[in-house]
């Protein structure tokens, strides 16, 4: 059984001695290279980076993809531009210094010269990242970029940090960061209640829940419902200003459903990872690689057992939170929705297991969530027969999924 606090305790352990070997091999590969202002600071505060922490594990992944960059050839990219230049283009362009590195290339300088340059302001930036999240010192220059997912944001031109709580539940430590004291207030009081509501009803998603979430930060912008990243685990990006309460909680367990997924993945592979985009997403609605149904069906099976769990309890509310009608229609929605959806998904993911493109313990991990699903398939139609509002999207939602298996049909 993959779902149970024994498992979650495991899987964390095994994280742990992860980040050990990982850091050995990392200073090893430092010593071996040109060395660089961050060598330095590694030498002088080793000490601090002995074990892990959720920041040790992000400095370590940043430090990873240093030495990648400071392993190239400076002549890279002048005799052509062939895969290998593509994937060191790709992961600058996908990094905090894309600008730098992007202007260096418009300049007129090879792929390696800008790659030599740009590696200078990210050596900077390393040095004081250490300083100010692993030491705690306020030190920033040009060379530092700002880190939102740890709570900091622009104010006046300055980077400043958030404000910082901890909310003590129930034996759970959780940190919760905010712009202001009024939002600390009314944040750590809605988070609470989600909590207690999630304890009650869901006591199993609740076990998870404190098993891998850590810290908490708002994200203001009405576009985005939440984030996190794999190579920051425990840490949650949530929209506290633009959701009701029914999605607080619902936002709570899917980036939750991410950090248990990323420790598999930063362990090893679960799956293998073909481009294509050969499946449907019901969730996006839209074709997909094999990597975006699988994390769906992984962390909206947790939407599911969260409302699924509150569906069939016999009375929905208790001391901590009473639902409103519209609420209770919306709970067994989404129920109902994400019931569809993950058997929907569950089919695709079969035949990519036969396709050999799913690992063991990535099978295991899904095929043990769906058959946690089928435990309700007689009560999704009762549930169908009490909603009032959602009758249309049902059928719509419904004619889309089959005409989609139609069109994405799987030999």
């Amino acid at each position: 059984m993959n779902f149970s606090p024994k498992k979650y305790s495991l899987l964390k352990a095994r994280l742990k001695r992860r980040y050990k070997f990982q850091l050995s091999k990392t200073l090893k590969e430092f010593k071996k290279l040109p060395k660089k202002e961050v060598s330095s600071w590694i030498n002088n505060h080793s000490e601090e980076l002995k074990e892990y922490s959720e920041l040790n594990w992000y400095f370590l992944s940043q430090l990873q993809l240093f030495n990648f960059f400071n392993q190239q050839n400076p002549d890279l990219g002048k005799n052509g531009f062939g895969p290998w230049e593509e994937i060191v283009f790709e992961k600058w362009n996908g990094s905090e210094f894309a600008s730098t590195f992007l202007k260096s290339l418009n300049r007129g300088l090879s792929l390696g010269e800008a790659n030599q340059k740009t590696l200078k302001e990210f050596d900077l930036h390393l040095v004081e990242f250490g300083e100010r999240h692993i030491l705690r010192n306020e030190k920033i220059t040009k060379a530092y970029r700002i880190q939102t997912s740890l709570g900091e944001h622009l104010k006046a031109k300055k980077i400043l940090k958030l404000l910082a709580t901890t909310l003590h539940l129930d034996g759970k430590d959780l940190r919760l960061m905010t712009l202001t004291m009024k939002e600390m207030k009314t944040f750590s009081q809605r988070i609470e209640i989600a909590l207690k509501v999630i304890k009650k009803f869901s006591p199993s998603s609740w076990e998870r829940f404190t098993a891998f979430t850590e810290v908490i930060v708002p994200i203001g912008e009405p576009e985005l419902v939440s984030y996190s990243h794999q190579d920051l685990p425990g840490f949650s990006m949530i929209n506290l200003y633009h959701r009701d309460f029914v999605d607080l909680m619902d936002d709570l367990l899917h980036e939750n459903g991410h950090h248990h997924m990323n420790h598999y993945l930063n362990l090893g592979k679960l799956i293998e990872e073909p481009l294509d985009n050969i499946y449907y997403s019901p969730w996006r609605r839209t074709l997909r690689p094999l990597r975006g149904i699988f994390h769906a069906y992984f962390t909206f099976f947790w939407a599911f057992k969260l409302f699924i769990d509150l569906s069939k309890a016999k009375e929905q509310d208790s001391i901590f939170y009473l639902f409103s009608d519209e609420e209770k229609e919306k709970i067994r929605w989404r129920a109902i929705e994400e019931f569809y959806m993950l058997n929907f998904t569950f089919e695709d993911l079969k035949w990519a297991r036969k396709e050999g493109l799913i690992h063991k313990i990535g099978w295991e991990l899904i095929h043990e969530q769906h058959k946690e699903v089928q435990k309700y398939k007689r009560l999704i139609p009762k549930l169908e027969n009490n909603l009032r509002l959602h009758k249309k999207e049902l059928k719509e939602l419904k004619k889309k999924l089959a005409s989609s298996r139609a069109e994405f049909i799987k030999n």
